[in-house]
């Protein structure tokens, strides 16, 4: 498994675990960050329908309303995971055009037309994850952003 594989598979297992019970509940907000901060020690922020505060600003993110945003831990361990909605498929390109002009490097893609399709990229201080998919009320595309391991 490559560096980035393994970089991205972990915090990405705990971020959708972590984004499965607002999405179940139903629910944004203070009653679910107490649940989150209660099971994690405080180490979670769900943003709702925000960028999470400490969001990277270097990382990208497709102009869309943003459904959830979320950080998992802190200071330099912490990852971030964010759904925008999106037009359609298409915005897979539009998602890599906008990484490659802030200096993102694509280490894998897989546009599956008009499926969606996955982008996986990365600078010397981030690596990104994006899943472009059909949703129940349209497109989203979902990013899991995650510090480079050698930066630290």
């Amino acid at each position: 498994m490559s560096t980035m594989r393994r970089r991205i598979a972990i915090p990405l297992a705990i971020v959708l675990a972590a984004a499965t019970v607002p999405a179940l509940t139903g629910c944004f907000g203070n009653p679910v960050q107490g649940l989150v901060n209660a099971a994690t020690g405080g180490k979670v922020h769900v943003g709702g329908g925000s960028l999470p505060k400490d969001f990277p600003s270097a990382v990208p993110v497709h102009k869309g309303k943003i459904d959830t945003g979320l950080g998992v831990g802190s200071g330099k361990k912490e990852i971030w995971n964010v759904t925008v909605e999106v037009s359609g498929a298409s915005a897979v390109s539009e998602i890599k055009s906008q990484l490659t002009e802030a200096k993102f490097t694509t280490q894998e893609e897989n546009t599956g037309g008009s499926d969606g399709g996955t982008i996986v990229a990365d600078n010397k201080t981030y690596g990104v994850l994006v899943v472009v998919t059909k949703a129940d009320k349209g497109w989203i595309a979902n990013y899991t952003v995650t510090p480079d391991s050698t930066s630290n």
